[in-house]
């Protein structure tokens, strides 16, 4: 069972559009792992990374938030960025946290075996310590020649942007402790919003952020052209029903910043 979601979680996402790649800034607890489990997941299974090799991905990513989560910060607090791309034959993830980090000339084989690092050496292809502040640990894993899969034709970050989307929201859905029935219409709004959304995106990034709010979330999508706002709800309505986003959402705004404008959707618990 996930750990329920704290009330000052902020998830901030970038999803690539025109090559598939992910980063994700999420706060350094438990509720957090999850988050990022399912997001390699939807990206490797995007481009048809082989199950076994992904699972061993999932193992090792996995190991290193949860060290983060663990030893990066004393007193709490903090944040762990993870960053996920497919490179060839590979996927390239690194996962960075600014906290204590580990002791200078720290080896895999080292004698630290409660942080988890020599399972994730014996997993992946390639583990890296990069040197700075923290703890940044760069690893590859073999998913064998990815072939991009896209929906209707469409460019190659769309498919996992809807997948990312849908799974992220569905496990903050499920951490709220919200209804069956409330978790499926988060799914679909995700899907609409994700596909819809990317038609009036501005640059090759998909920004999202979900914050807890009350006793539900809000979602966060940008930066959209001007107008792409209100299109992206208007693009949305099917007959009798209307707007899908607003018959889901508990709330509408569009914002207008410096680098576009940001459609946030209000999502709260039915009943």
């Amino acid at each position: 069972m996930d750990t329920p979601i704290q009330a000052d979680t902020v998830i901030d996402v970038k999803i690539g559009i025109l090559k598939p790649a992910l980063r994700l800034q999420v706060p350094a607890r438990e509720d957090s792992i999850p988050l990022v489990r399912q997001a390699l997941r939807s990206l490797g299974e995007t481009v048809q990374a082989e199950p076994e090799a992904l699972e061993d991905a999932e193992l090792a990513v996995t190991e290193a938030c949860a060290n983060a989560v663990e030893h990066a910060y004393d007193a709490g607090g903090g944040d762990v960025w993870v960053a996920i791309e497919p490179d060839e034959s590979e996927l390239v993830v690194s996962v960075v946290d600014h906290g204590m980090g580990i002791r200078n000339g720290f080896e895999p084989s080292d004698s630290t075996r409660g942080y988890g690092l020599p399972m994730i050496e014996g997993i992946a292809t390639r583990v890296e310590f990069a040197p700075g502040d923290g703890t940044d640990i760069r690893m590859a894993f073999p998913l064998g020649p990815p072939r991009m899969v896209t929906v209707d034709g469409a460019l190659p970050g769309v498919e996992p942007a809807e997948r990312i989307t849908r799974r992220l929201l569905a496990v903050v859905a499920a951490q709220l402790d919200m209804s069956t029935e409330r978790v499926v219409e988060v799914l679909l709004l995700a899907e609409v919003v994700a596909r819809n959304a990317l038609r009036h995106l501005i640059g090759e990034e998909a920004e999202l952020r979900i914050e807890h709010v009350g006793n539900g979330f809000e979602l966060c999508v940008g930066p959209l052209e001007p107008g792409g706002g209100q299109a992206v709800v208007a693009d949305s309505e099917v007959p009798v029903v209307g707007s899908v986003i607003e018959a889901l959402a508990n709330g509408v705004e569009v914002d207008a910043r410096k680098t576009g404008e940001y459609l946030s959707l209000r999502v709260d618990p039915r009943g």
